[in-house]
């Protein structure tokens, strides 16, 4: 799939709708001083790549971004970091396309990857605030669920 020198997202924007950029901001550790019990993901891209993971988990359709007013939280560049993330978001679009022909197209994968991440994003501040406990049990309960599910 992608080598360590490949990126086909480099340059595409990661975007969320602005609906649901303050709890994004809410969880991630933007600040020095960020508990990780509070706010568990360490980058906006961590939190967006999970509620993916979520939508596909679940076997959620991807939203219609287009319907959304969106905000970039960053650029598909970051993945020259995360190489692994770019075949998982490849191996996505392809079981979401049915078809290999999808990874020639890297903005078709990306509104795959936000299009399933809007469809995520839900789930994923529900189970960050359902719960008697801190963020960060509240998900470690919800994603034990998603696994024995």
């Amino acid at each position: 799939m992608a080598d360590r020198y490949s990126n086909p997202f480099q340059g595409i924007d990661i975007s969320i709708p602005v609906e649901y950029h303050e709890s994004v901001t809410r969880y991630t550790q933007r600040e020095s001083g960020a508990i990780i019990d509070q706010s568990p993901f360490p980058r906006m891209v961590d939190m967006w790549f999970f509620a993916i993971c979520v939508a596909a988990r679940k076997g959620l359709a991807p939203a219609d971004v287009g319907k959304y007013e969106t905000r970039k939280i960053i650029e598909g560049s970051i993945f020259s970091s995360d190489p692994w993330r770019i075949n998982a978001l490849m191996l996505i679009a392809m079981a979401y396309a049915k078809s290999v022909d999808i990874v020639a197209e890297p903005r078709k994968m990306m509104a795959i990857a936000n299009g399933l991440a809007v469809a995520g994003m839900p789930l994923v501040i529900e189970m960050l605030r359902e719960g008697k406990a801190e963020p960060i049990w509240n998900l470690s309960e919800a994603v034990e669920g998603l696994v024995d599910a």
